[in-house]
């Protein structure tokens, strides 16, 4: 610990903190327009000048280490005219006519240190040229006549995402934000994540869709959890009057700094399907509008009048914990039917459950990822799928992570590392066989055959291998191409050899709540079958071609969505559903964190969430629908240390 003082105030402070952490915890405020607390110190804008006594210049405090016996001054004239001064050239160089920016008002780092600093007109005669606005993208727009040149997009890109798509170009104030190599972000290798958007202190990067629909403090904020994968990431829905506006990554967060992918942040605010509005009933060959209790007197009928051997019911994995419970009660424990499970084709949760029985919970979390030299990447995509874990390895520099990664599809997740060995296939045994072999002896006879046989370049490869008793902290990370019953033997193999080298594993299951969903007992990989009753909880749900196959050829067919979509069209009854932002619930991520989703939107009354449905179904047919999905998830053995008590993000 060191001592110094604050404006006169005595602090004391960890070594390594810099003057501006001391300034802030000391309790007062310096502005910053560079500094960002997820990214390095950068010290490009000078607006954070404080005065440290002994220094010849005011000093940036975002920079500089704070040191033993420091005194720092951060009000004084001097650096209340720095700051004036460096705010003057800012406003100069470019158009900040705040009036017509839609960041203007509260939402700008730039007009809120002006006003701050009592800078209430231009010192300087502004002197700009116009720059050009790319409008190329679909989710957001670049206008470099709003940019300070901060950087902060480009260091996010960089230091947090690992795209390195965002740069600047040409010197001085003709520099300008550009993507690659002066490609329009439209047509650049953009992943369209949008935490540059997130991070930019100004009005140069903003979001199409929710542009000039209000400023922060006009909006609702509402912390959630992303139910697009199983990663569990942790984000803000900003709402006005009842509709959604956009999503932010929870800067607050500490899991992967707060980030987001494209589909957490832009697909929900993008969805333009049609709600379902009322119940429907397919009458003289088409569908008419009825009554909530008509047709729930419908559905019940028709279940009370099929053996449970005749109804095959599924549910999305988008859905909360407590509606996969109650579709549980309902149709396993109640009405025993023949199959009550999941849409898709992924088990990969169920798979680790079934190993957690030899290997217990033999699972690490995604913070992992975080200090991790190598990676061996089995049949998990970590470009589309599971984005941000795919971050916390792509933000590694070519040279500090060794991959070896083999997947079905080709995928640019390797292009960023130097050392790897990559294998499009799905013979993961062999590759695990061979790595096995390097571990123990530093060789293997098989060597060349294998590269020959499975068509690895061989430099690379030799190069990884030559490596490998070098791993300090290695992390294996499975995916669902590999995560198959059909593949148990095989796992097994790999589990034991990463717990031989000392590798953490990390198994990425599936859909949002999958493995919620297996522990309480609901089939992941269904056999799809028509069947005389099928009952689709779909809610929000996207397309499953097998599952749309069955159920066209399904005799009598209920539907509970939020869209007319194509299950929709083949239904007998819908029932309108809730979408994920109008209804509260919780969901567990594939690393075990329980986390909360927020009501954030208020739907109809005529919408219903899964559980209200089959509590009104119930109590028609005479049962119980009390569950306790708490204890549900810990009767079986699990992969992985789940976090207690939940988190209420």
């Amino acid at each position: 610990m060191i001592k110094l003082t604050v404006n006169n105030l005595p602090v004391e402070i960890e070594s390594g903190t810099t003057v501006l952490e001391a300034v802030q915890l000391a309790g007062f405020n310096v502005p910053t327009l560079c500094h960002h607390p997820k990214l390095k110190p950068y010290g490009s804008c000078r607006l954070c000048l404080v005065e440290i006594e002994g220094a010849r210049t005011l000093q940036p405090s975002c920079t500089v280490p704070a040191t033993e016996g420091m005194k720092i001054h951060t009000d004084t004239e001097k650096t209340k005219a720095a700051r004036r001064f460096v705010l003057s050239m800012l406003f100069s160089e470019r158009n900040h006519f705040c009036m017509y920016c839609q960041s203007t008002d509260g939402d700008c780092d730039l007009q809120l240190a002006a006003y701050d600093q009592d800078l209430n007109h231009w010192p300087i005669t502004p002197a700009y040229q116009p720059f050009y606005v790319d409008t190329s993208h679909p989710d957001f727009v670049l206008d470099n006549n709003r940019c300070i040149l901060c950087r902060r997009c480009v260091r996010t890109c960089a230091e947090l995402v690992g795209n390195h798509t965002l740069s600047l170009e040409e010197r001085g104030s003709a520099s300008i934000l550009v993507a690659d190599n002066g490609v329009l972000l439209g047509e650049s290798t953009c992943i369209s994540c949008g935490n540059c958007v997130q991070v930019c202190p100004t009005g140069a990067l903003f979001d199409r869709r929710s542009m000039y629909q209000g400023r922060k403090t006009d909006l609702t904020h509402t912390q959630s959890v992303c139910m697009d994968c199983s990663a569990g990431c942790q984000r803000v829905i900003k709402t006005r009057n009842n509709r959604l506006v956009g999503i932010d990554g929870d800067e607050t967060s500490t899991f992967v700094d707060g980030m987001l992918c494209e589909l957490g942040r832009y697909a929900p605010v993008a969805e333009d399907r049609t709600r379902v509005m009322y119940p429907m009933i397919r009458r003289n060959g088409g569908l008419q509008p009825i009554t909530w209790e008509e047709a729930l007197s419908v559905v019940s009928t028709q279940l009370k009048a099929h053996g449970s051997e005749d109804i095959k019911a599924y549910i999305s994995g988008r859905q909360s914990i407590e509606n996969l419970s109650a579709f549980q009660t309902f149709f396993n424990e109640n009405f025993k039917v023949a199959q009550a499970g999941l849409f898709g084709k992924d088990e990969s949760a169920a798979v680790s459950i079934a190993l957690a029985r030899e290997f217990g919970a033999f699972e690490s979390t995604l913070d992992a990822l975080t200090d991790a030299d190598a990676a061996i990447i089995l049949g998990a995509d970590l470009v589309h799928k599971h984005q941000v874990p795919g971050f916390m390895l792509k933000r590694k520099s070519s040279e500090e992570l060794n991959l070896v990664m083999v997947t079905e599809e080709e995928n640019n997740l390797a292009r960023h590392f130097t050392n790897r060995l990559v294998k499009v296939g799905n013979n993961f045994e062999q590759i695990i066989d061979l790595l096995a072999c390097y571990q123990a002896h530093g060789e293997c006879e098989q060597t060349d055959e294998i590269i020959a046989n499975e068509g690895l370049r061989a430099h690379r490869a030799y190069r990884l291998l030559a490596s490998i008793q070098s791993w300090q902290n290695p992390v294996v990370i499975i995916g669902d191409e590999f995560a198959k019953f059909e593949n148990l033997e095989s796992l097994k193999k790999l589990i034991r050899y990463a717990q031989e080298v000392g590798a953490k594993v990390i198994i990425l299951k599936g859909e949002t709540n999958s493995f919620a969903a297996s522990l309480l007992g609901l089939e992941l990989n269904p056999k799809f079958e028509s069947s005389p009753v099928a009952f689709y909880a779909l809610g929000d749900h996207h397309f499953c071609s097998d599952a749309l196959e069955a159920l066209k050829k399904s005799e009598f067919k209920i539907v509970h969505t939020s869209y007319m979509d194509a299950y929709a069209e083949e239904a007998d009854i819908i029932l309108p559903a809730k979408i994920w932002a109008e209804e509260e619930g919780h969901y567990l991520s594939t690393d075990g964190h329980l986390g909360i989703n927020h009501q954030a939107l208020t739907a109809s009354e005529v919408q219903r969430s899964v559980s209200d449905v089959l509590s009104s179904l119930s109590e028609k047919s005479g049962l119980s629908l009390q569950s306790d999905w708490q204890a549900g998830l810990t009767e079986k053995v699990s992969s992985i240390v789940m976090a207690e008590p939940a988190v209420d993000f």
